[in-house]
């Protein structure tokens, strides 16, 4: 990250409780483009919650989230160029082949059809997935369905990638592509945010944060 980057999203003292055991405690967090920043800290403190709370899917117990220019406007957040989200539960479209799948998003944002076949391509065979472009979800494994939900979020190079532990189904190889693209995204200056228990992970960021119990 360059000195004065952009700002992309910022928490201000941000809670959000669940129970008694399991939530975010009071948080102030920016990111800016350009950089990639690990989630760290024990099950339950809060890793996805925080995740979920910048892509919208709840709303803080106290605090404020502020966002910059860049995700500004409520429609653009949303959008996969603007928000992008790799979940613990992947959410690929079954109906769909892994190919279909990425190039979806690329469809909602406009790309043209020879153009956007022509990126999935690359990316697929970067993540070691072109083989199985034309295969459905179910016909692959929970590693190959992960790597796909990481081209779905990256493929469009958005403002913003959250991503809750996108190599825990993945080995060292295939967890460095997935790096790789998480990395391509911020060079290209987006924001990544990593929610993991991988050192890996912890080692490719730019700067960590541990969430506090």
């Amino acid at each position: 990250m360059s000195a004065g980057a952009e700002m992309l999203v910022a928490l201000r003292d941000v809670t959000k409780r669940w129970d008694a055991s399991s939530g975010l405690a009071p948080v102030s967090l920016t990111i800016h483009r350009g950089e990639i920043v690990a989630l760290q800290g024990r099950s339950g403190s809060g890793k996805s919650t925080l995740l979920a709370l910048l892509a919208g899917w709840c709303q803080p117990d106290a605090g404020e989230i502020v966002r910059g220019e860049a995700l500004a406007a409520d429609a653009l957040w949303r959008r996969w160029q603007g928000t992008a989200i790799v979940p613990q539960v992947l959410g690929l479209a079954g109906e769909l082949s892994v190919a279909e799948n990425v190039i979806l998003v690329l469809r909602l944002s406009g790309v043209g059809q020879p153009e956007r076949r022509a990126m999935v391509d690359d990316l697929l065979g970067r993540l070691d997935l072109i083989d199985h472009a034309h295969r459905l979800p179910r016909d692959t494994s929970l590693g190959q369905q992960q790597r796909v939900a990481v081209a779905r979020a990256t493929v469009s190079s958005p403002a913003l990638v959250l991503a809750d532990e996108p190599t825990c189904h993945q080995d060292a190889q295939h967890g460095g592509a997935v790096l790789a693209e998480l990395r391509r995204v911020a060079d290209a200056g987006g924001g990544v945010i990593v929610a993991s228990h991988d050192e890996a992970v912890v080692e490719a960021a730019d700067r960590v944060v541990t969430l506090d119990d």
